[in-house]
């Protein structure tokens, strides 16, 4: 009987042990992306935001990307600005594109 009992709490534990390792090791080996930068165009500004235009990899067309203009209040921006934008790396797919702005500066 003993026998059974330990065959089936190893059946019933062995399934959670293994979900909560992988969690947890999920966790540990988070992709940590390293900033990038690209440079655009303005080509809407609304409040803080602005909606650039740009080719952000190479062999793709040309598309927009919503940026944070606050990260960089001591210069005023205005469409048709050429920019370099530093972001955290990672570009959420969505219609425009979505960053995490670190830096905005106006280009010559």
């Amino acid at each position: 009987m003993t026998r059974i009992f330990k065959a089936l709490a190893i059946i019933v534990l062995l399934p959670i042990i293994g979900c909560s390792n992988s969690i947890e090791s999920s966790e540990e080996n988070e992709i940590k992306t390293e900033n990038s930068s690209f440079t655009g165009t303005i080509k809407e500004i609304n409040d803080n935001s602005a909606l650039v235009s740009t080719k952000v990899f190479e062999g793709n067309p040309e598309s927009d990307v919503f940026v944070d203009l606050s990260v960089n209040n001591d210069k005023t921006f205005q469409v048709g600005d050429k920019i370099k934008v530093g972001f955290e790396g990672i570009i959420r797919e969505s219609n425009p594109a979505q960053i995490n702005t670190l830096s905005v500066v106006l280009v010559d």
